[in-house]
């Protein structure tokens, strides 16, 4: 079934005319909060299916070069005026769509439970960040226990292959499902991220990832852009992966 699943994944990510990748671990091995397992759970049970033997599949879709480049190069407190900032916004949504797509496709095609990108719309209409936890499942942590990437300083997924230039959605089908084994380096001494984010820095080192996630929240909703991003630090993540 694993063959399958990768050729049409494959497929999907030709007909949006974009790079992806794929990997997948046993459900037991992802490592979700108590909210989002109640959630997940719940359609699992609705199935009928045994959640200790679910599979965990990984879709992460790249931006491209380009897109990459509309975000600032270094720290800014506001959008410069006539930034292309808002063309990553647009590339944003435009991956988080045809991933949505592509988890609906392969959950259909496979007998499965497809969760969408992301949760648009929802940055300026939820008190805290912890509202969004009852709401989904964490696609990096899903990313993780696959090994499709490593979890870098920023809190993000980094792979190989994109760094952390890629959107991420899951799927999860019944039955045991193994993906070909990947080796990954992990961040090493590269603060990057940190250098370029002082919201980053400050939040990483107090250890309170709530509250990094609360004022990286407040800063997307306050710079205003076309849709929910800032980028910068995967900018710098990114370049510094390419560098490697």
């Amino acid at each position: 079934m694993w063959t399958a699943i990768v050729k049409e994944f494959q497929r999907l990510c030709a007909d949006e005319r974009r790079e992806g990748i794929i990997a997948a671990a046993p459900l037991k091995s992802v490592r979700l909060l108590p909210e989002q397992n109640v959630y997940l759970y719940r359609k699992i049970e609705q199935r009928g299916w045994d959640k200790d033997n679910t599979t965990a599949i990984s879709l992460g879709l790249a931006y491209r070069e380009e897109e990459m480049r509309y975000i600032p190069p270094e720290w800014v407190n506001s959008k410069p005026e006539r930034s292309p900032w808002n063309h990553y916004a647009c590339a944003y949504r435009a991956l988080n769509r045809a991933l949505n797509l592509i988890s609906r496709t392969l959950a259909e095609g496979f007998g499965g439970i497809g969760e969408g990108a992301t949760l648009e719309g929802l940055v300026d209409q939820v008190a805290h960040v912890r509202d969004y936890y009852p709401l989904c499942v964490s696609h990096r942590s899903v990313a993780e226990a696959a090994n499709l990437g490593w979890r870098g300083k920023h809190g993000l997924i980094v792979t190989p292959e994109f760094g952390p230039a890629l959107r991420l959605a899951s799927v999860f089908v019944p039955g045991r499902i193994d993906s070909p084994a990947r080796e990954l380096r992990g961040c090493g001494e590269c603060r990057a991220c940190r250098e370029v984010c002082p919201v980053l820095d400050k939040g990483w080192n107090e250890g309170d990832l709530d509250r990094y996630r609360e004022m990286c929240r407040r800063r997307i909703e306050a710079l205003g852009l076309e849709d929910e991003v800032c980028g910068i630090c995967v900018r710098r993540c990114w370049e510094a992966v390419r560098q490697d």
